[in-house]
């Protein structure tokens, strides 16, 4: 899943950038000339507003008696039905549902269908988490042992020297089977759609908001002019519509409340005999539900306490057989006692000084591993690291003590505090990591350059130096010595350029 979520990372933001400009490009014009559109019909229809208010008038009153008048009736009827049956269904369901509580038939189905479950699903739970519990108790006895251990896996009489390829997580909760091990491509294809998708939209939103405004202030533009004209006979039919809605709404309003309050007594009866009906069946329906519930919970805890022992004891059995053929089969690497040190052991990280690494590396299984490689990083960056740092394989059930000169920090290096940081994997597989904080001292004194074109020069005088070269802001030179209103200064080891030393005006560099 990390895996598919890094690749779905990348490829989500590059297509949803792109798709994000298209559809921001697409919205902002559609947006702006559908308000370009309103503010201009806005501006036009106000002029025709109040032409035809009072036919607006007269109509509405006509139609909302008529329609009042049919509203109220319904309504009114359908009020009385509805309390018929509502007072009907209750009392029924009630009484229904207590007969349905006494069904003994609902309570043996539930008791039956709890045990078949509880025969299957805990007969599983118990093998899977017996296997667990098997492995790892098996695999700390493995790896509290002596490494030293001839004959160690002779009790379980596995086959030596071959390897299965199958991650020591994988095999550590039970997964051995071809199917499951099919199911590393499944989490990575959902590790990638989750994070295409997340990425994706983040992308889109950023692609969206660039386009968009521009897209939408030219398209305002454009359409606010063409839309006046027709604000005049928009502004015409709203006003007649207005005082149509107005008048429509008061008359209708009277009607409806007058016809709507009425009592029908014939939808009343008719609502509580289909309630009383319902609520009978549905009552009796609940009660037997609850019925079957209590027996089903019944069921599969008496099946459950009865089959799930043997299963967790014979899964156990099958954990401790897996780990002994695993580590018989495999390499199984830890590294421990990981430290960095300076060269000179004196405790102090000095500029210009080799950085020391050493570890301890223990392969707990019976095959000898692969090369382990190294890789150190700075979170800082102020020293020259060695690329493509190498261990050999460690042989089974051994131990080996590893020692490496990992880098050397820079003869202008910042007296401050750092962090190292360390991974060991073996079949690109990490087996161990560390990080680890130190000081860094410098007795050189540094200087900064201030700003682009200092000019180091072949003499300390005005007239005539000899330009030597130019640094940039940022660059790093040693001072060596001060003379009037220059430095002396020779290049950084790390400093790009072939010239060595020379000087430079004092008020080029602020001291580090």
């Amino acid at each position: 899943m990390r895996d598919g979520s890094a690749v779905g990372d990348r490829e989500g933001r590059q297509k949803g950038y792109a798709d994000g400009i298209d559809t921001g490009e697409r919205e902002g014009r559609r947006r702006g000339t559908d308000e370009g559109d309103t503010a201009g019909r806005q501006s036009g229809y106000r002029d025709g507003y109040g032409v035809d208010q009072s036919a607006g008038t007269q109509k509405g009153n006509a139609d909302g008696q008529n329609v009042g008048t049919t509203s109220g009736t319904q309504a009114g009827q359908k009020r009385c039905y509805d309390e018929g049956y509502t007072g009907g269904y209750n009392s029924a369901f009630a009484t229904a549902k207590q007969l349905g509580l006494q069904d003994a038939a609902s309570y043996n189905a539930g008791y039956a269908k709890g045990a078949t479950d509880a025969s299957v699903i805990e007969a599983q739970n118990g093998q899977k988490a017996g296997y667990q519990a098997g492995f790892s108790q098996r695999e700390a006895e493995l790896q509290n042992a002596t490494l030293d251990t001839r004959g160690f896996f002779t009790k379980s009489a596995l086959t030596r020297g071959v390897t299965t390829g199958l991650p020591i997580a994988l095999a550590r909760n039970g997964y051995t089977t071809p199917e499951e091990q099919q199911a590393y491509q499944q989490a990575y294809q959902e590790g990638y759609r989750n994070s295409y998708q997340r990425s994706y939209e983040d992308a889109k939103r950023q692609g969206y908001n660039e386009r968009y405004q521009m897209a939408y202030r030219r398209a305002y533009d454009a359409q606010f002019s063409i839309s006046y004209r027709n604000g005049f006979a928009e502004g015409k039919d709203k006003g007649y519509q207005d005082a149509y809605n107005s008048a429509y709404n008061t008359t209708y309003n009277q009607y409806y409340d007058s016809y709507s309050k009425s009592e029908y007594a014939d939808q009343r009866a008719q609502g509580l005999n289909i309630g009383t009906a319902v609520g009978t069946k549905e009552g009796f329906a609940a009660g037997c539900a609850e019925q079957t519930k209590l027996g089903y919970k019944a069921g599969y805890e008496k099946m459950a306490a009865a089959v799930y022992p043997a299963a967790f004891a014979a899964g156990k059995q099958s954990g401790i057989a897996a780990a002994d053929k695993y580590y018989s089969e495999n390499a199984v690497l830890k590294v421990f006692n990981i430290s960095f040190y300076d060269e000179n052991g004196n405790g102090q990280f000095e500029a210009s000084e080799n950085v020391m690494m050493k570890a301890e590396v223990r392969n707990y299984g019976s095959q000898k591993s692969d090369v382990v490689a190294i890789v150190v990083k700075s979170e800082r960056g102020e020293i020259t690291l060695v690329p493509d740092l190498k261990a050999d394989g460690v042989g089974g059930r051994a131990k080996a003590v590893v020692s490496f000169k990992i880098g050397k920090l820079y003869d202008v290096v910042a007296p401050d505090a750092d962090a190292l940081v360390v991974t060991f994997s073996e079949k690109g597989q990490q087996v161990g990591d560390f990080r680890q904080m130190y000081t860094r001292t410098n007795p050189n004194k540094v200087g900064v350059v201030g700003k682009d074109g200092a000019d180091v020069t072949k003499k300390d005088t005005w007239f005539f130096p000899g330009k030597i070269t130019s640094l940039n802001s940022g660059d790093k030179v040693i001072i060596t010595e001060t003379k009037g209103g220059y430095y002396k200064v020779r290049k950084s080891e790390v400093a790009g350029g072939n010239w060595t030393e020379g000087f430079i005006k004092s008020d080029k560099l602020a001291l580090q």
